[in-house]
């Protein structure tokens, strides 16, 4: 029988990839993947932009190494899948007026006027997302500093949807992506002009929405000849990256829990109505299903921290990979693999517990470990350490999702980079209490974006089916009760300790890891200690 394949062409922050997969059986048949950077400018503080232009050949170049081994024309289908809350403005032409990254935080006094005219406890009640990171506040920096650039968008779109738009020529998106840009009515699912209207934005700029699973146009004779694609191969509307990596998992019911652990760890918990935190921690946004929602708390550059950790001190196991080809991260954990639960007592102060009414974080601290006994402080002590803090991010937002939503999870399916660990998995089921599995597709991203596309084109009549054909369960680790207390006592620990490192934060004596804009404290202003004033780092979604 002739093989079909679904291509998903995946964005992520720093690099972009085309992954096939056979409808019938979900595995990958091939995959292509190329780096891009944000582009700093130093001339805007908190500027990290995309820049469509540069970054479309690459695309291109991806889908044409992807299709190398396989017939074009057994492609049945084409879609995206990417980050949320950077975004591109195109013009009626479709050329890139604007782009940024998710990590850009430029509109600093446009987040500051919104809490200060009362508007973003408003947008937050409409939305489920405290203005920060999202299109609203740089749309409202674009029409403030460039409003002739503000004159000429015809469409705002999110990185799937724009590479959806240049396959395609159509302008889509759908309900979870478009939660993210903080103009969306998360109840009704759909645009805000309540929103537009009170922040004074444009309400003529939004695509239709467009469910996912929905077949928006065909590839276009100019983007076949671009990419290699076959034309006329059917696009199907882009999704976004936490909702695709939880149907690519199977999380599609209530009650079903998830860690997309890349660069960013989105730590997810289904609910089948839109519950808003009355603290303004937590972010909830559109599941990709209908009738569904997903509550999430984040964990910031969990993956970027270990991928900083393995090129700092980790030559030797680098130079091993090089020449033998054994993954530098699994000879990291090796070292790991006797450091008894709580790494000797020593703690790690990266990702805190996220606040979207206050995001931010302490400067980045290993703290316990003991000088005089090299033996409890070698480099495997602190790579199970950084772990374990992870783990422990995870279960304080499924403590204050449950606080919310009334329900903490009797199972997380861990996926991304981070599922590939034999180690992590079993940490964050000893931590969290609960049982942990892993599916054998780690890429849950891009595979859910591909069974939403293969339900699009009728290989399957729902996701429930589709997810029952293509995701498999590899691995599960149950909780260890000898670990749990330790792990208990740590954790009461970590939260002393964060609480301490934000304040050496707001009183400006240290730069914090990353923080949204409008949460500078006058004494950080006055310091000049905010991040990425020391040089940005580039982001990699699928570092451990």
């Amino acid at each position: 029988m002739k093989r079909k394949y679904v291509a998903t062409i995946d964005c992520g922050t720093s690099s972009v990839r085309c992954l096939l997969f056979d409808v019938d059986t979900g595995e990958q048949a091939a995959v292509r993947r190329i780096d891009w950077y944000p582009s700093k400018d130093k001339r805007i503080p908190g500027a990290f932009d995309f820049d469509g232009a540069a970054n479309w050949p690459l695309v291109c170049d991806c889908v044409r190494g992807a299709l190398a081994s396989v017939d074009a024309g057994a492609v049945a289908a084409v879609t995206a899948s990417g980050f949320r809350h950077g975004f591109l403005c195109v013009d009626a032409e479709g050329r890139e007026v604007f782009g940024c990254y998710n990590m850009d935080f430029r509109a600093e006094s446009q987040v500051k006027r919104l809490v200060r005219e009362g508007l973003a406890p408003r947008i937050y009640a409409i939305n489920g997302d405290w203005p920060n990171v999202q299109a609203l506040p740089r749309l409202m920096w674009i029409r403030d500093e460039r409003p002739e650039d503000y004159a000429s968008i015809d469409t705002l779109l999110l990185v799937s949807d724009w590479v959806v738009r240049k396959l395609s020529g159509v302008a889509a998106m759908e309900p979870g992506n478009a939660s993210s840009t903080n103009l969306f009515d998360i109840r009704e699912r759909k645009w805000s002009s309540e929103i537009a209207d009170m922040c004074g934005l444009r309400g003529d700029i939004f695509p239709r929405i467009a469910d996912a699973g929905t077949v928006v146009g065909e590839v276009t004779g100019e983007a076949a000849e671009s990419t290699g694609l076959r034309k006329g191969t059917p696009v199907v509307v882009g999704v976004a990256d936490t909702q695709g990596g939880l149907v690519g998992v199977g999380s599609i019911g209530r009650g079903a829990a998830a860690i997309v652990g890349g660069s960013w760890w989105l730590d997810c918990l289904n609910v089948d109505r839109p519950f808003i935190d009355a603290n303004m921690r937590l972010r909830t946004s559109c599941h990709s299903e209908r009738g569904m929602w997903a509550m999430e708390g984040v964990g910031c550059l969990v993956g970027l921290a270990m991928r900083w950790f393995r090129d700092a001190f980790g030559s030797e196991e680098k130079a091993i990979e090089r020449t033998y080809g054994i993954d530098s991260y699994s000879l990291l954990e090796r070292l790991a693999r006797d450091v008894p639960a709580g790494s000797h007592g020593v703690q790690v102060l990266l990702s805190d517990l996220v606040n979207m009414k206050d995001w931010k974080h302490a400067a980045p601290t290993f703290t316990g470990w003991d000088i005089l006994s090299p033996e409890k402080a070698h480099k495997g002590v602190f790579f199970k350490a950084m772990m374990e803090n992870a783990a422990m991010q995870a279960r304080g937002e499924f403590l204050n999702i449950a606080e919310v939503a009334g329900e903490y999870p009797k199972r997380i399916v861990l996926s991304g980079g981070a599922a590939k660990s034999g180690m992590w998995g079993q940490i964050i089921a000893d931590v969290a209490r609960t049982e942990v599995v892993v599916p054998r597709e780690k890429e849950g991203t891009a595979l859910g974006a591909a069974i939403y596309a293969a339900v699009g084109i009728g290989a399957y009549t729902d996701t429930g089916e589709a997810t029952g054909s293509l995701v498999r369960i590899e691995r599960k680790y149950e909780p260890s009760a000898e670990n749990f207390p330790v792990y208990e006592r740590l954790f009461r620990q970590w939260r002393a300790l964060y609480r301490e490192g934000l304040d050496l934060v707001d009183r400006g004596i240290v730069a914090s890891m990353w923080q949204a804009a409008g949460t500078a404290s006058e004494a950080q202003m006055d310091s000049d200690l905010l991040p990425g004033s020391h040089g940005s780092a580039r982001v990699e979604p699928g570092a451990m």
